[in-house]
């Protein structure tokens, strides 16, 4: 039986891949901070990752045939695992970067575009670059992946649930104006983007790095506007000028105000699970969990909404 270590497996994606892999009948561990609420893992070890001794501990006598890597935003991260990975038996590391890494945003990303500084995501981005150099200068065995936004059930970001929350109160949602032409994203629902990660089990590729995207094409109105149609009320949108009125987009939108458009033709070459959820039915089964759940959620960030609603 295939081993599997998933690092996290206590939030949204690497609890939704976790479940998956047990239900594929695998033999999966789970590092996390947190407490886990599902069944089916083998080992769960609680611990800090970036704590060494803790690590070492966790990981010394286990082996496995592919770690996946959901929780790794820095260089040391990946630095101080893999030097306790044992690699006679692993196959695939498989960790989870960003689209933010590309320094241009735009349409049509490939794999090959220059990556660096990207005003747009700041500090993050960049290291996220700088983790993905570390992972492509060393000889381990390494499957990069970029995703676009990733949303569905259980999401532990203020996103699709902020636009429920706003529409079903009858709330306005601000949102950034377009400064020169619209803003226009991808996004994946939590199901395919798994199924694309489960996909990598079935070949031997390594040492590739990967866009990983719905190919549907949404604006933030057409996002909003399909979230007001699942809810059955019409959201209330109010277009911002953030340069006239001198205030950052992310301090009253759960977004980045700008394009990513991510070409996934090298997956689709490659074998891989394509996705195929559109935004439509995405949304819809989310909205059907948030129904059920009704979560309560915000964002840290998100500190303007109601000054900038005074404003417009």
């Amino acid at each position: 039986m295939e081993s599997v270590l998933i690092m996290g497996g206590s939030d949204f994606i690497g609890k939704s891949l976790a479940k998956y892999f047990i239900e594929h009948g695998h033999k999966v561990d789970v590092l996390t901070t947190g407490k886990i609420d599902y069944e089916g893992v083998n080992k769960h070890f609680s611990c800090n990752r970036r704590k060494e001794e803790e690590l070492k501990n966790a990981l010394k006598d286990n082996e496995y045939t592919y770690i996946y890597d959901m929780t790794a935003f820095l260089k040391s991260d990946i630095a101080e695992l893999i030097q306790f990975v044992n690699r006679d038996t692993l196959k695939k590391y498989v960790v989870l970067s960003s689209a933010a890494v590309y320094k241009n945003t735009g349409k049509y990303i490939t794999e090959d575009e220059e990556k660096g500084v990207n005003p747009a995501w700041g500090k993050y981005g960049i290291e996220k670059v700088e983790a993905e150099k570390y992972i492509t200068e060393s000889d381990i065995p390494y499957i990069i992946i970029r995703p676009t936004h990733i949303y569905g059930p259980e999401n532990n970001l203020y996103r699709e649930m902020y636009f429920f929350d706003r529409i079903k109160e009858g709330k306005a949602i601000p949102v950034p104006s377009d400064r020169n032409e619209p803003v226009v994203n991808q996004f994946i629902y939590i199901d395919d983007f798994v199924k694309v990660l489960y996909s990598l089990t079935k070949n031997d590729i390594v040492r590739e790095a990967y866009n990983v995207s719905t190919p549907q094409l949404v604006t933030w109105k057409k996002l909003i506007e399909t979230c007001g149609e699942i809810v059955g009320k019409e959201p209330i949108i109010k277009y911002v000028n953030s340069d006239k009125i001198k205030v950052k987009d992310r301090s009253y939108f759960p977004f980045r105000n700008t394009s990513c458009v991510l070409e996934i033709d090298k997956l689709i070459d490659h074998g891989l699970y394509t996705p195929n959820i559109l935004i439509e039915k995405g949304l819809k089964k989310t909205y059907k969990w948030y129904v059920k759940n009704k979560p309560k959620m915000e964002d840290p960030e998100m500190v303007e909404v109601d000054q900038v609603l005074k404003i417009v």
